[in-house]
């Protein structure tokens, strides 16, 4: 990346993309006009193409009487505009692209933007009028109007409420985060639910059954009316063979509930013991704020190379035509085209994004795996844990870095394959309606590289899991983590199903209760608010990011824990284990006691309880 870099710095100048340029490509404040004079600094429309114009100040009303236009020899080159020195004239002008009318504006960093995008809108529709023809789609105006009014109004609810916003989006996100994780570990609590919602399952089912069963459509209102009478009869004859296929899928739903009881069971302790482990170790939440950080950090670099290679592009012009009854015109709009090599260059960068962003994800997965199989690798869980977030991630970098690049890797390349499907699609769709067979079978293949990143993502969190608990290089942990989510197939599935719902309800519990709390505070204590609703959105938002934050490492912790209860398992089958989680010990025991089995998980010592033999240094 470096080289890209210096090769961009070399060839571009990132100033030339924060100059202010003018409709011909002149820097205002620094070149000067066709009469030798030094050009204004300020830029302000000047056609409809919405190019500018250097301007010695922004205009501070709306004038459809006065006009910014661009000078004689350029006026006189548009077509449509050959009595364009005529400027009594002042709306065709304005059409032929010639001039602008004077607006309303803000200066924002030397730019002239419009106060109301909405007058940009009435004036454009005011120029065509005079000819009485169509405006061209101008919709899009209206929305930028409305987003800038809605944006300037939250603006000044966010300073106004900034203290309740952030307080509540952030503060309290995470505190509900740690009162839910208190809440799943009350005994039974966890269960309830789970058998609540898993139950739910076939009784929807059987109750959609039950309802098309017994559906008379001969009876409904609308049985009268021509438009149905033809299609009424046809439609009754599939009610009951619909009702059957639900009732089928209500009993296979109960039988698989039936099958996997025990192994939802597991999956219950396996959320519960995460749950400990994430509040033993509470700094772990954290952690993804860490692992934002780093990713700032490389930003700022990546940032500075591509705003150089973006710098590298050369300007041209282009044109829109349009016609008003006969007479043709010309809306012209500048575009930039780049080098083959400065092509690659992006590309490179892009590839570069990615590895990075991945590498970033997997060191953090493979810290949180270390912390937390090295809680259940403690016997005394209640005392000290022999770790830390900063301990496991020296260890991390220093020992299983060349992984979480390897793997990581691999994850970028795909990315970078999806990209440039991407780009063919969209140069497929730019080629016209005759090119469908093509942009099908791209669309296929993008859809084949989607699950295949995702299986990927799969197998390399678990591998990263393998390599925090013995330490594997990623191969090998990658070969380990596959067969034992084949030996334990069910077990995965089901924990996952319930983790995912557990996910689900923390997210819903935490936005819940943020935005409600947002909404009765803003609204009994920030009284010169416009817009409650916004900022409660606002806060939703913040909260969303935190539970979202705070769920990604519960799902570590669940992942991590399964594959350290079945490591457990493995290798002390027979007997007993100092080191399985309160939350997993009944489970164990009523397992043993099924399967008539005499183990004991605390009752058979070990050499040297305190040091396992399983964990990665």
């Amino acid at each position: 990346m470096t080289y890209v870099g210096i090769y961009a710095m070399n060839g571009g100048n990132i100033y030339d993309l924060l100059q202010q340029r003018d409709y011909k490509n002149r820097l205002c404040g620094t070149d000067v006009d066709e009469n030798g004079v030094v050009l204004p600094e300020f830029l302000a429309i000047v056609d409809l193409g919405l190019n500018r114009k250097c301007v010695a100040s922004c205009p501070n009303a709306t004038d459809t009487e006065t006009l910014i236009c661009k000078d004689k020899a350029t006026i006189a080159n548009l077509k449509g505009c050959s009595q364009g020195s005529d400027a009594s004239n002042k709306d065709l002008l304005v059409v032929c692209s010639a001039c602008f009318y004077s607006l309303d504006s803000h200066e924002i960093l030397k730019y002239c933007t419009p106060k109301n995008g909405g007058v940009v809108r009435d004036v454009i529709k005011h120029a065509f009028d005079a000819f009485k023809t169509n405006v061209p789609d101008l919709s899009y105006l209206d929305t930028i109007s409305q987003a800038y009014v809605y944006t300037e109004n939250f603006v000044k609810d966010l300073y106004t409420a900034r203290t309740a916003v952030f307080g509540i989006g952030v503060g309290g996100a995470f505190l509900s985060g740690f009162l839910f994780l208190f809440f799943i570990r009350i005994p039974g609590i966890m269960g309830i639910f789970i058998w609540t919602s898993a139950i739910s399952i076939p009784t929807i089912f059987a109750a959609l059954g039950y309802a098309f069963f017994t559906l008379q459509l001969n009876d409904v209102v609308f049985q009268e009316d021509d438009l149905f009478d033809e299609n009424i009869d046809e439609i009754g004859k599939y009610s009951k063979p619909i009702s059957y296929v639900f009732f089928g899928f209500a009993g296979f739903a109960l039988l698989l509930l039936i099958f996997l009881r025990k192994r939802i069971g597991l999956a219950i302790g396996i959320t519960k013991a995460a749950a400990h482990s994430v509040a033993a170790v509470p700094l772990s939440v954290l952690y993804p704020i860490f692992q934002i950080l780093g990713f700032c950090t490389f930003m700022v670099p990546w940032t500075f190379y591509l705003l150089n290679l973006a710098s590298m592009g050369e300007r041209v012009e282009n044109k829109k035509e349009f016609f008003i009854l006969s007479d043709s015109y010309e809306i012209t709009y500048p575009t930039y085209e780049y080098a083959q090599i400065t092509q690659y260059g992006f590309w490179y960068l892009l590839f570069c994004l990615f590895w990075s962003s991945q590498f970033i994800i997997a060191i953090g997965e493979i810290v949180l795996a270390m912390c937390y199989s090295k809680w259940y690798f403690t016997v005394d869980k209640g005392g000290r844990i022999d770790t830390s977030i900063f301990s496991a991630t020296r260890i991390t970098l220093c020992y299983h870095a060349g992984t979480a690049a390897f793997g990581s890797l691999i994850i970028a390349i795909i990315q970078t394959i999806r990209a440039f499907v991407s780009y063919v699609q969209k140069k497929i769709q730019q080629a016209g309606p005759e090119n469908q067979v093509a942009n099908a079978v791209a669309c296929c293949f993008q859809c084949c590289l989607a699950c295949l990143e995702r299986c990927m993502k799969f197998i390399n969190k678990h591998a990263y899991i393998q390599t925090a608990i013995f330490g594997h290089n990623f191969c090998k942990g990658a070969k380990e983590a596959f067969f034992l989510i084949l030996r334990n197939a069910a077990r995965m599935a089901v924990v996952g199903l319930v983790s995912e719902m557990t996910m689900i309800v923390c997210k819903l519990m935490i936005v819940l209760l943020c935005s409600l709390s947002a909404f009765f505070t803003i609204n009994n204590f920030y009284p010169d608010v416009t817009s409650v609703e916004l900022l409660c959105i606002f806060v939703a938002f913040l909260s969303w990011f935190i539970a979202d934050m705070f769920t990604d490492v519960l799902a570590m912790a669940v992942s991590t824990i399964l594959q350290c209860f079945i490591a457990d398992e493995e290798m002390f089958s027979g007997t007993g284990s100092h080191y399985v989680p309160k939350e997993l010990d009944d489970f164990l025991k009523k397992v043993d006691a099924d399967n008539a089995t005499q183990r004991a998980a605390v009752a058979v010592p070990v050499s040297d309880p305190e040091e396992s033999p399983l964990i990665a240094n």
